[in-house]
């Protein structure tokens, strides 16, 4: 009983003896002190802000220098740096109006320094500099938009156009940092359309809404129950791993879906090349490409970088004569981040899932047979695999 009451008593004394401690207070001996003023030396103007350099006062505890500023929103913003910076950078502006920036000191014990002020003038917004090189043109069932963004900054490119009631209604919305953007929008009907386009940047800055009206050309998606293998003499097999050519037209291509592809076996050296049946004669218009989606394979691997894309309207000889082939188009798959094989972005692999868009020049023959012919690889692997393929354009027979 006498020991319970002694360690009853030392932890009363622990309890009251003692306090919490305030993690968030300074710790130290505070002098009281505020630290001096910074001195403004010069600015670099930079898109929508700039880097401004400046001279820290020589206070030994010196923590950081603050800038605050703000936004056209009304939104405050603070940039910070720590003691042995001597710039700093404020960003967020949305044009090109004179600014005014306030910094001041703070020493290691949270004492404020008297504020100074500055002015800057940024240049152009890199969300106008897009909106101003705003291409848009009508293309097979909708609008294509093209805008520049030279600096890869993040932005937000919203297309609008009018729902069933006639009222304004988002289309599509996309967030890119890709320094040459494209947005294409699809599915509507061969009649007049208006379409509007707003360009956004991460801080909520957003240009006017330019409007165009379009025709959109038409075309349809070709039925893939018809598209067939043919295998000429010197193609190459699309069958090795226990997988089909058939896989690339059997409408799967969602990201993790890896192992539902075409896929060839090893090969000596590039070019190799394929042969399908498009099951009817078509004026093609554009394809959609889905590259072998998974994480151990997304733009590595047998994924194809550069190829080529044949056809011919009548059956092509059995030998694999390259003799009555056209050349439809030249292909490039685009990686928008630029990173080396093995790496990718979270833009990249959306980019991929929703499928690689090639368009057809328009004085192309009308084709029934196509024949993929595969330059290289991403990785310099020498095997090809792809996940999916859809055609489009306007059938000139039905059979």
């Amino acid at each position: 009983m006498k020991k319970i009451y002694i360690i009853i008593s030392l932890f009363i004394c622990l309890f009251i003896g003692c306090k919490e401690d305030n993690l968030h207070i300074p710790y130290g001996y505070n002098d009281g002190t505020a630290p001096g003023k910074v001195e403004i030396l010069s600015y670099i103007p930079q898109a929508g802000g700039a880097e401004i350099n400046f001279k820290s006062p020589d206070d030994e505890d010196l923590m950081y220098i603050v800038a605050k500023y703000t936004l056209a929103s009304g939104k405050e913003m603070e940039s910070r740096v720590s003691a042995y910076s001597n710039k700093l950078k404020v960003e967020g502006f949305g044009d090109t109006e004179e600014k005014t920036i306030t910094f001041y000191a703070v020493d290691r014990m949270e004492n404020v320094g008297e504020s100074v002020t500055c002015k800057i003038v940024p240049l152009t917004p890199s969300y106008i500099e897009a909106y101003n090189t705003l291409e848009m043109n009508e293309t097979f069932g909708g609008i294509a938009i093209t805008m520049k963004n030279p600096s890869a900054s993040d932005l937000t490119v919203e297309v609008i156009t009018p729902d069933s009631l006639n009222q304004w209604s988002t289309a599509q919305t996309q967030y890119t940092a890709a320094k040459q953007i494209s947005v294409t929008i699809r599915g509507y009907e061969h009649k007049e359309r208006v379409f509007g386009v707003i360009v956004k940047d991460r801080w909520d800055n957003r240009t006017d809404t330019a409007f165009t009206t379009v025709v959109p050309w038409e075309e349809y998606e070709l039925d893939k129950s018809k598209f067939q293998e043919v295998r000429l003499d010197n193609d190459i097999a699309m069958n090795a791993w226990g997988h089909w050519m058939g896989k690339m037209w059997n409408g799967s291509h969602n990201y993790g879906d890896e192992w539902d592809m075409a896929h060839s076996p090893d090969f000596a050296s590039f070019p190799v090349w394929f042969t399908f049946d498009l099951g009817v004669t078509t004026e093609l218009s554009r394809y959609m490409y889905w590259q072998r989606l998974g994480d151990n394979y997304l733009y590595q691997h047998g994924n194809m970088k550069e190829w080529e894309i044949w056809g011919r309207a009548d059956k092509p000889d059995q030998s694999g004569s390259w003799d009555g082939w056209t050349l439809l188009t030249k292909c490039e798959s685009y990686k928008p981040s630029g990173l080396p094989a093995g790496q990718f972005s979270t833009e990249d692999k959306e980019y991929a899932t929703a499928g690689e868009e090639f368009m057809f020049p328009t004085d192309i023959p009308p084709v029934r047979y196509i024949r993929f012919k595969a330059l290289n690889t991403f990785a310099g692997a020498r095997f090809i695999h792809i996940m999916e393929v859809s055609f489009f354009g306007k059938p000139v027979e039905n059979k």
